[in-house]
């Protein structure tokens, strides 16, 4: 499945010009929500450069990066008294110093791009519909079975929320390939909401919204041990306006999400959950359901029938 990320207007993703093997740096910013490409200083040509939000030089002395950097667009970032690179305090605390940095500018270029952005308050371009779909323990073939029994690609966007550990995320492959039709990617930087697109939220960092379909992963972390934290991303959903109009709560221990689905179901959102029957563990929608808050329960398959029933007309899907 095609996994880049449409969007409508440019994602903080970052350049990394560097000389050496030590990937501290690009680890560190993909931790915080950037999106990095790396190239060498022999690679630097004009007009042949991949397009970022901003480079970062982390390589020592080069004519080549210092003829560059005269016309490299955009912003370039290049911190005085770089140490040499490897597992040193000195070298991560630079690193760390470039991340705070890129984290004030960011917020600037996101921004910048927001007041650039014509928008109709409250309405998601090309979308009918926002829909939550989370789970723990048993989500993951849940969503997968979920997905894959689409018949069609609805004018739906989606949030995938999964409890799963930061460095366990490649394990969600599994939904990302469960329907070639729809789209599937983490939420990381800047994002839009798209029709038949779903967005999973990251372990390892907040998510938040804005009035016009943006989606942004935030360095703040959850602050639970189950991560992303179901609970505060509902409350955080139900806020939206529109709200979304539902959420599928699958397979899962413990009573994570009633709490935020009390307050998604309080402003007219569908709450969905997984029968408990089919699920691997059914805590998580008993807690719903003995809350008096869902509407329909179903397996990921009888979920997904009723799913397409409630969205007939399919949108073009995003190539």
């Amino acid at each position: 499945m095609d996994q880049t990320l449409p969007t409508r207007s440019p994602q903080p993703q970052i350049g990394i010009i560097r000389d050496h093997s030590t990937n501290q740096l690009s680890e560190l910013l993909c931790k915080a929500g950037y999106g990095v490409t790396e190239i060498l200083p022999r690679q630097l040509v004009a007009g042949k450069l991949p397009t970022v939000a901003a480079w970062v030089i982390d390589c020592g002395e080069s004519n080549q990066v210092s003829d560059a950097m005269q016309w490299i667009e955009p912003q370039v970032l290049a911190l005085s008294n770089r140490p040499k690179p490897g597992p040193s305090a000195d070298y991560l605390h630079w690193c760390r110093r470039i991340a705070n940095t890129l984290e004030r500018w960011t917020a600037d270029f996101w921004h910048a791009s927001n007041d650039s952005v014509t928008t109709d308050p409250g309405r998601f371009p090309e979308v009918e519909a926002v829909w939550v779909i989370a789970g723990s323990t048993g989500g993951v073939p849940a969503a997968a079975r979920f997905f894959a029994s689409f018949t069609h690609v609805p004018p739906v966007a989606f949030i995938y929320a999964q409890h799963i550990h930061a460095d366990q995320e490649r394990y969600l492959t599994a939904v990302a390939h469960a329907n070639q039709d729809l789209r599937c990617s983490m939420a990381r930087g800047r994002n839009w909401f798209n029709p038949g697109h779903i967005l999973i939220a990251p372990a390892a960092c907040k998510l938040r919204f804005s009035s016009h379909g943006e989606v942004f992963s935030v360095r703040d972390e959850w602050g639970t041990a189950e991560t992303p934290n179901i609970d505060e991303l509902l409350l955080t959903m139900s806020g939206l306006r529109p709200a979304p109009a539902g959420a599928l709560l699958l397979s899962g221990t413990g009573k994570d999400g009633c709490r935020g689905l009390h307050s998604l179901h309080a402003v007219g959102s569908r709450v969905w959950v997984q029968s408990p029957a089919s699920a691997v563990a059914p805590s998580m929608p008993e807690s719903a359901i003995a809350a008096n808050i869902v509407q329909h329960q179903g397996t990921p398959e009888e979920l997904a029938a009723d799913f397409m029933s409630l969205y007939p007309e399919p949108c073009k899907p995003l190539r």
